[in-house]
């Protein structure tokens, strides 16, 4: 199991990603499963470096790995509280001129894992996602 911890987050996104992927227990999955990862990861990195502090606060992130027959990361912040699960999805049935900007990340991270859960515990936003491998 792997656990990570960074502080500060602010414009640390790509290091963040970077460490996250380049963990024992991703690098040992297949590439369709990276990919997958990468791509629900970028989300949740991006959000919580961008979103989950409040301007001039620097704020935490930490993250852990485990692996079995799946993959889970559970991401842990104490940013403003925010579930993603709660947010509309988006309408992919219009084009994409007619769509309004943002959404789609969540939407694809809800599709890409296998299982995505948010809990609000101890004041601190804890993101659980698991792909099964």
């Amino acid at each position: 199991m792997s656990k990570l911890h960074f502080q500060p987050i602010k414009g640390q996104a790509r290091q963040i990603l970077r460490a996250i992927l380049k963990s024992p227990e991703v690098t040992s999955c297949k590439m369709s499963e990276i990919l997958a990862l990468r791509l629900a990861c970028e989300e949740i990195v991006m959000n919580v470096t961008s979103y989950a502090y409040p301007e001039g606060s620097d704020g935490f992130l930490d993250v852990d790995i485990q692996k079995t027959d799946r993959i889970t990361i559970r991401f842990e912040d104490g940013g403003v509280p925010f579930n993603p699960l709660e947010q509309e999805m988006p309408d992919t049935s219009l084009s994409w001129e007619k769509r309004p900007i943002g959404g789609l990340g969540i939407f694809l991270l809800r599709h890409k894992m296998d299982d995505v859960r948010y809990a609000y515990e101890d004041q601190k936003n804890i993101l659980t996602i698991e792909k099964v491998i």
